[in-house]
């Protein structure tokens, strides 16, 4: 499917060629470019972070970045991908695959969400910040922000589902909601210090007290 035979037009003779190995060569110069400018955005922001200058450590033409991410928000919404394991992060979709209503013990639910929401988090929360400057001046990026905000609070409903083993406080969802937010991880990771491991130890404690609050006081 990829092999294609081309006729020189002064000779008239052919040659083949394998396009395939080109679109892979063209994708695998796209994810750099979107790794590269993940790495300038959460350490420049977004307005310290240029095309030209992503282009430049990329050691790529501005151009070519231009070209083919559609401009500064394009490139900001692929570099979240990227380092979202190429995907669109989810929230409730990641929960949901790690099929936990089938599993019958809930200290092994509990661990598994902590242990996501760190895989999750640890990437992509430094980006964050840079998603909600950059929505207030794209629409585009203003809604995704605002559907990756509705999966959030869906997914923190869903986690309180798995692991409460009664019922639980009214405030619960919101409380876990606020606990796997990515502002929540920087404050304690980028301002306190916290290593991801510390924020992991207190998520799990929080889950714990938060789905089992209502049974504890009664």
């Amino acid at each position: 499917m990829g092999r294609v035979d081309e006729m020189n037009p002064s000779t008239g003779a052919t040659r083949t060629y394998d396009s395939s190995g080109r679109r892979r060569a063209a994708e695998q110069r796209r994810q750099h470019v979107a790794t590269v400018a993940a790495e300038l955005f959460a350490t420049r922001g977004w307005i310290g972070t240029t095309i030209a200058g992503v282009a430049e450590s990329a050691g790529v033409s501005p151009e070519l970045v231009q070209r083919t991410f559609g401009g500064k928000p394009g490139l900001l919404m692929t570099a979240f991908r990227q380092v979202s394991f190429q995907r669109d992060v989810n929230t409730r979709e990641l929960v949901a695959s790690l099929h936990l209503d089938e599993e019958p013990d809930r200290d092994v639910r509990l661990e598994a969400i902590v242990e996501l929401s760190c895989r999750v988090l640890a990437p992509t929360a430094p980006l964050v910040p840079v998603l909600l400057h950059a929505a207030a001046q794209d629409d585009a990026v203003k809604t995704r922000l605002h559907q990756a905000q509705h999966h959030h609070w869906e997914a923190a409903r869903d986690i309180v589902e798995l692991l409460a083993p009664g019922p639980v406080h009214a405030d619960a969802v919101d409380e876990v909601c606020v606990m796997i937010m990515p502002q929540t991880y920087l404050a304690f990771t980028q301002e306190r210090g916290w290593s991801t491991e510390r924020y992991a130890a207190w998520l799990r404690r929080g889950l714990a007290r938060a789905v089992t609050q209502e049974s504890s006081a009664a």
